[in-house]
């Protein structure tokens, strides 16, 4: 039953997206098989060995794995309607495994490795989840170690190693090769039982429970049917988002809801997907199988542009041939941008900049990208065009667990700075009168898991609440403005995105790995900053200081660079946006101090709280600013 926040506006489709989207798929099985029967042995998946040599996978050989994986599940109890948590990294493994668990008629229950155990402990109790699939043996211990997951598993499959010794008499716990050996045997005894159950499975049932990253409260358990994805696929796949011979890297974690929208996506367009998520690896993976197509979150793109900003020491020959180049770069947006003619001087400059900088640039991300996604946090626009400039085109998203990851996307030939996109074929968004995005569509999920309750207030009126505030324009491209919740107010009453400031502090500066805005009720802005270690320790062998970390924190002379590369952020806020004082966080937020959720998502309140005394600290004597003191904002 399709419900009112689902409907799919299939009057504002083209013929080709409304055949696309009417397609006879019925679930993620069936969407497999399509491309298995259409193109059997063309190159379907690419993975690393335990050599980390890569191999590949046709679309038959990936689809008839899958059915052995499915068999050797069912061979070992797991049952259709069963819920499978899944606990590990991006890997040929993951994706094998979340196919078999769907193509079974159960339910799939994505859990970040890095979640801590008590998060862990109440999505396993709240999914209902009886198996698990797990990593290795490490995150085996963690999670058995726990009395409340280990009591609540009847079966652990595990991708990696052997139980040994001190797990091996643990009957629950079987191999991955244990696995395909049964799967085997399974499957020659009962040829047509996967087949079955695939047949048995519509595009209503239930397909993953996915839990939200939870920035503010307890995780909320999103449920995602065989449609929604489906719907993912066939929507942006006929809008020509990928083409076949297209070469997909994914090294996000499939863990998140992003991850899985983008493989039905490569399914319906038939575009290769590599897969390794190993982040160290990102670098020489790129080099090797030189992708078409790579997403990311912003910190990695950044990461791109501090990297070459400090290849060379400044007031070098190899120094000042970079900047010149980026200024040619910068001369040429214009032009490019708008897809003008460059005068013939600024043409031939461009051409030499391109051949001594942009390229060897390119040649680290593979030389071959036709595109990056950017997606998760908001991207700063003057990133985007740093790249464009480069002569790569890098794209920004939108969307969120409870749609299925994409509902909005800028196409590389009609991208617009600045914006996320236009919204998905046959999705609608509108915005409500506090600024609001609301969204109806095919990739808006059914419900959130076990909480009627949250799902009719979420779902009111037959729309989506995204919590999201933003603007549509009159060409339909999406803006994000900020999160309704994270909206501060000044004492002064001026409304002030924290997104925005930070933003500007990371895009301005490759020294400022992240930040934190502070305001609400204050007097001016302040904020919490986390700085990036490898720009520390070059700032102090470039300055002949032996500093650690820690003390180069400490330093005058680093709180003196930061200050200055806060006052350069600071001329592209108004004047009651501007940050007025900061202090050093210890080190970056992330996931497993719980200060930041698997998808790099800062947690602000958890790190105000945490980090309190500095917040006080940015604000004492604040009762000198007013109205008097001419510094006042």
């Amino acid at each position: 039953m399709v419900l009112p926040h689902q409907q799919i506006d299939f009057d504002s489709l083209g013929k080709q997206q409304r055949a696309a989207l009417e397609n006879p798929w019925r679930n993620v099985g069936s969407a497999l098989d399509t491309r298995a029967q259409s193109q059997p042995d063309r190159i379907g998946w690419m993975y690393p060995d335990a050599n980390d040599e890569w191999k590949s996978l046709t679309w038959k050989e990936f689809r008839d794995t899958m059915h052995i994986v499915a068999s050797g599940f069912l061979s070992y109890g797991i049952e259709p309607g069963s819920v499978v948590a899944i606990c590990a990294n991006t890997s040929i493994r993951w994706v094998l495994s979340d196919f078999a668990v769907n193509s079974i008629a159960a339910v799939t229950c994505a859990i970040y490795p890095n979640t801590h155990i008590s998060e862990v402990e109440f999505i396993v109790s709240d999914s209902g989840s009886t198996s698990l699939v797990v990593e290795n043996t490490t995150l085996l211990e963690r999670m058995i170690a726990s009395p409340e997951v280990n009591d609540a598993l009847a079966h652990i499959v595990l991708l990696n190693g052997d139980p040994g010794e001190k797990y091996g008499s643990d009957q629950r716990i079987v191999t991955w090769e244990q696995i395909l050996e049964a799967g085997k045997a399974f499957h020659g005894e009962h040829p047509e039982r996967v087949r079955e159950l695939i047949d048995s499975t519509n595009s209503d049932s239930l397909a993953s429970i996915i839990y939200t990253s939870g920035t503010t409260g307890r995780p909320k358990g999103v449920e995602l049917t065989h449609g929604n994805w489906i719907y993912e696929g066939t929507a942006w796949g006929s809008n020509y988002t990928l083409q076949e011979d297209d070469l997909h890297f994914i090294w996000l974690p499939l863990t998140h809801v992003f991850g899985k929208s983008m493989l039905l996506v490569n399914i319906f367009c038939g575009t290769t997907t590599a897969l390794d998520g190993r982040v160290p690896k990102i670098v020489e993976n790129l080099g090797i199988i030189k992708p078409t197509l790579m997403c990311g979150v912003p910190r990695i793109f950044e990461k791109v542009r501090a990297g070459t900003q400090a290849i060379a020491k400044p007031g070098t020959p190899k120094a000042g041939i970079i900047s010149w180049a980026m200024k040619v770069g910068e001369k040429s947006f214009p032009y490019r941008s708008s897809g003008k003619p460059m005068p013939r001087a600024l043409n031939a400059q461009y051409k030499l900049a391109d051949k001594l900088v942009f390229s060897t640039i390119r040649k680290t991300l593979g030389g071959n990208i036709r595109q990056l996604v950017s997606g998760s946090a908001r991207l700063d626009p003057d990133l985007q065009r740093w790249f464009f400039n480069l002569g790569i085109k890098l794209v920004e998203g939108y969307g969120v667990t409870e749609t299925a990851a994409v509902t909005t996307y800028n196409r590389p030939w009609e991208f617009k700075m600045g914006t996320v996109g236009k919204v998905a074929p046959g999705t609608q968004m509108k915005i409500a009168n506090d600024g609001e995005i609301l969204i109806r569509g095919g990739g808006v999920m059914r419900a959130y898991h076990n909480d009627p309750e949250l799902t009719e207030e979420m779902t009111r009126g037959g729309w989506f609440h995204t919590g999201d505030v933003g603007s549509i324009d009159d060409e339909g491209y999406v803006r994000i403005t900020d999160r309704i919740k994270d909206v501060m107010k000044s004492s002064n009453g001026k409304f002030i995105s924290p997104a925005a400031v930070e933003g500007v502090l990371t895009s301005s500066s490759p020294a400022i790995a992240q930040a934190v805005a502070i305001g609400e009720g204050r007097k001016y802005v302040s904020a919490l900053i986390a700085l990036d270690e490898e720009w520390v320790e070059k700032w102090a062998s470039l300055n002949g200081l032996k500093l650690s970390y820690a003390k180069a924190l400490k330093s005058p002379e680093l709180r003196e660079t930061i200050q200055s590369e806060i006052d350069t952020a600071n001329q592209n806020l108004s004047r009651w946006e501007q940050v007025k004082k900061f202090e050093f966080l210890p080190g970056e937020m992330t996931a497993d101090e719980g200060t930041a959720t698997p998808t790099a998502k800062v947690k602000r309140r958890v790190v105000m709280d945490r980090y309190a005394d500095l917040v006080e600290k940015m604000y004492e004597g604040a009762e000198l600013w007013g109205p008097a003191n001419p510094n006042y904002v």
